[in-house]
């Protein structure tokens, strides 16, 4: 493994992932990209992680793509540089552990859309998280016209990437944008404790969860329909016969 990522266990649960190009601001570049994917799969692969964390060194979460490498595609190696990038979008968006984004300073474009794919945000004061593609004529990438919406709803999103604006911490907080706001020098202990919370949870019960949430329900009925298949499975799961056990002895449930 080369330089571009640090790989840490600040739990023995939790497995973190931090974004190495600080003098860079953390570009999340071709190679971080197709480095990251690694990483990650392993990670996912691993039943020693309960949790993940995604942050940057240096007090930048992530500046974005490279942009001195852009300006040099044409349709089709433009379009093959996306599926490449989607890869690694559906297997973040699809990860059954639940998954947290530490943002210290900048997530602007690739690394907005990085925080937005993670379940849950824990962020700096001095945060900003930033939606500048119009301002290269390129429209959001990394799912963002999916997941800012999902966050904070459609009109504000709407406004935000059309305005190709950058929001501050307290209004990211207001809209829901992040989850948690704290000092700056407390970012990485906040993102660590919500991951351990998540990580305590049943593993089986929160990878279903992620699964029904991800099937985006469209009616009810089809929501029931989840609903029946995912519960009729964690029904005989060793986690269920676990809570249940813990709620009759009257102590915290531990799940395997």
């Amino acid at each position: 493994m080369s330089d571009l990522l640090v790989i840490d266990r600040p739990d023995d649960r939790v497995l973190r992932i931090a974004l190495n190009r600080p003098e860079k601001r953390n570009p999340f570049d071709t190679a971080t990209r197709d480095e990251f994917y690694g990483v990650l799969d392993e990670a996912l692969e691993d039943d020693t992680v309960r949790a993940l964390i995604i942050t940057g060194k240096g007090g930048t979460f992530c500046a974005g793509g490279d942009v001195a490498t852009m300006g040099s595609y044409d349709e089709r190696t433009g379009s093959d540089r996306m599926a490449k990038n989607h890869v690694v979008v559906r297997r973040l968006a699809s990860a059954p552990k639940p998954v947290v984004a530490a943002v210290e300073g900048f997530a602007m474009g690739a690394g907005a859309g990085l925080a937005l794919l993670c379940d849950a945000i824990a962020a700096g004061q001095g945060a900003k998280i930033g939606f500048p593609f119009f301002n290269l004529g390129l429209v959001p990438d990394y799912g963002i016209a999916h997941t800012l919406p999902q966050r904070i709803g459609f009109g504000p999103a709407r406004l935000i990437l059309m305005q190709a604006r950058t929001v501050k911490s307290d209004e990211a907080l207001r809209l829901g944008l992040f989850d948690e706001v704290v000092a700056d020098a407390d970012v990485q202990q906040s993102a660590l404790d919500l991951a351990k919370r998540l990580a305590a949870q049943p593993a089986g019960a929160q990878a279903r969860l992620k699964r029904m949430l991800n099937a985006e329900p469209t009616s009810l009925d089809h929501a029931l329909d989840l609903e029946r298949t995912y519960q009729a499975m964690s029904f005989i799961s060793p986690d269920h016969q676990e809570g249940v056990a813990a709620f009759k002895e009257k102590r915290a449930p531990k799940f395997s």
